[in-house]
């Protein structure tokens, strides 16, 4: 049985591959995006989206702010269960250990200009082929 079931559940079946996550809230969902390291040429997708409703409930409001009730949301059970699983894969491909912050600043810093480079050059190219 994998370490990591409800990912497995998910369909996320490369998981020494995933790189990286972000979760972003758009309306009334949780959105996470999982990418992952494939090699140039690959034909396998980079990354997988997943969206999470949230869970609506109504409390009666306080009693000085008059009738009525108010809204809710409440995150979803799996999506926490899945970053915590997410959590512990991260800190499995690191080693355990908590990465500098410095580093990581240096490193984002690398890999932004390797794809900005790449998309002048790509932008570059299409502006020759036009002559």
């Amino acid at each position: 049985m994998s370490d990591f079931p409800i990912l497995t559940k998910m369909g996320v079946k490369s998981l020494e591959s995933v790189v990286k996550y972000t979760l972003r809230h758009e309306g009334d969902a949780d959105v996470l995006k999982i990418y992952y390291e494939r090699p140039k040429g690959s034909f396998l997708s980079r990354s997988k989206k997943f969206t999470f409703v949230r869970g609506r409930s109504a409390i009666p409001k306080q009693v000085r702010s008059g009738a009525g009730f108010e809204d809710i949301n409440k995150v979803s059970p799996m999506l926490l269960e899945v970053l915590t699983e997410l959590k512990q894969l991260e800190a499995r491909r690191h080693g355990g250990e908590s990465s500098d912050p410095k580093e990581r600043f240096l490193a984002n810093i690398d890999h932004l200009e390797k794809v900005m480079t790449s998309k002048l050059d790509d932008i570059r190219r299409q502006i020759e082929e036009l002559k």
